[in-house]
């Protein structure tokens, strides 16, 4: 344990100062590790692993303590992205079964979400445009942008 795509990985983390909570996204697996070339030089892959289990999961940790907060079980394994958080308190986050997801950043629930064509690719951005902010995500080969009021 951690399976080799375990624990947290390349999705981008973010940090609030308004909550002093440090978000990332977190998988709990297990695989069995085995060698297959038990020559004396092994080349390439001389060992693969059997997936055993995995939950995944949106944590937010204390940076001071390391203890976390709150987390949420997301409902399947699968893709996640990168995190963002606002001034406002959101924190937005792609989900394994290829939503947007806003959450209260302070005890995370769940504020609104919206389905996207497929599982988001990258991690969330925000801007604003004309007195307005949005905030955009990619899934696939789709740029959705979404309007804050």
């Amino acid at each position: 344990m951690p399976a080799q795509g375990g624990a947290s990985n390349w999705f981008p983390p973010s940090y609030s100062p308004k909550t002093g909570l440090f978000y990332v996204l977190a998988s709990d697996s297990a695989s069995i590790y085995y060698l297959f070339d038990t020559s004396d030089k092994p080349e390439g892959w001389a060992g693969n692993d059997r997936f055993g289990m995995q939950k995944n999961y949106l944590r937010a940790l204390d940076y001071r303590t390391g203890k976390m907060k709150w987390e949420h079980l997301f409902p399947s394994s699968g893709a996640r992205s990168g995190i963002l958080t606002t001034a406002t308190n959101l924190l937005f986050a792609g989900d394994t079964t290829s939503n947007l997801v806003a959450f209260n950043a302070a005890n995370g629930a769940i504020l609104w979400h919206a389905g996207l064509g497929g599982p988001a690719t990258n991690g969330p951005i925000t801007f604003e445009l004309d007195g307005l902010q949005y905030v955009v995500i990619a899934a696939g080969d789709t740029m959705y942008s979404f309007v804050l009021r």
